[in-house]
């Protein structure tokens, strides 16, 4: 059963969180403090870690960067008044989030979808997609430099492999699906986070679109890869 690390300096949180994921057969050890997260997982390396970013000692934020760092799915805890947390926690690495107080269903489908994900990702039963035959893309497609090859999960710029998230790696394979034709951010959301919550999505759509283009782009601030139409969406450039 999946290892997940809940961090998150309010004991009432993280008892229940631990119940909650306990009783779903999840494996679960938990922290307060980030410098406590960090040695875990150091030596216990968990399949998703939960967090909160307002932190005491070393950061939420720092966490999150270290993590993603690492290659360790994130889903950060913020409260539901500090949209700023959510915007800074998807900036640095972390690929989902919940706000507090949260619902108990939403949080276990967000924690399922995020490690199904992580196991799905490059798997060519399922493609990319995490289960979802035919939304993503499913052959390896090359444009300019940029080379991807959903089947081994892998990524290239000239012979450089671009280290990609779970998440960014489905959303570039969304975008692959049809180069040149713009795919609304109603439909990213829908597609990649299972979500119709437009509202605080829209801003996790575009700092996700920004983290990937800081990894593919030549020049992330003169993007000619991942382009958008306004109004209409964002698209993968034809060749």
């Amino acid at each position: 059963m999946s290892r997940i690390l809940v961090v998150d300096d309010e004991p009432a949180i993280v008892n229940l969180l631990v119940f909650i994921l306990e009783d779903q057969g999840y494996r679960v050890k938990s922290a307060d403090r980030g410098d406590t997260a960090l040695e875990i997982v150091r030596e216990w390396i968990p399949d998703l870690v939960i967090l909160d970013i307002g932190l005491p000692g070393i950061g939420g934020l720092e966490v999150c960067r270290v993590l993603h760092d690492k290659g360790l799915p994130v889903l950060v805890l913020s409260s539901h008044d500090k949209d700023d947390q959510v915007v800074e926690g998807l900036e640095e690495g972390a690929d989902d989030y919940v706000t507090k107080p949260f619902n108990h269903r939403e949080l276990l489908l967000r924690v399922d979808k995020l490690l199904v994900r992580t196991r799905n990702q490059g798997d060519p039963e399922v493609g990319p997609g995490g289960g979802v035959k035919g939304s993503f893309l499913q052959q390896p497609l090359v444009l300019g430099e940029l080379r991807i090859d959903p089947l081994r999960g892998e990524v290239f710029r000239g012979e450089a492999a671009l280290q990609l998230t779970p998440t960014e790696f489905r959303l570039l394979s969304l975008l692959a699906l049809a180069p040149g034709h713009p795919v609304a951010v109603e439909t990213i959301l829908e597609r990649i986070w299972n979500s119709t919550d437009w509202e605080g999505g829209a801003e996790m759509v575009k700092v996700n679109i920004r983290r990937l283009r800081q990894k593919i782009e030549p020049d992330p601030s003169r993007p000619v890869y991942i382009l958008n139409r306004r109004g209409m969406g964002y698209f993968l450039a034809e060749e």
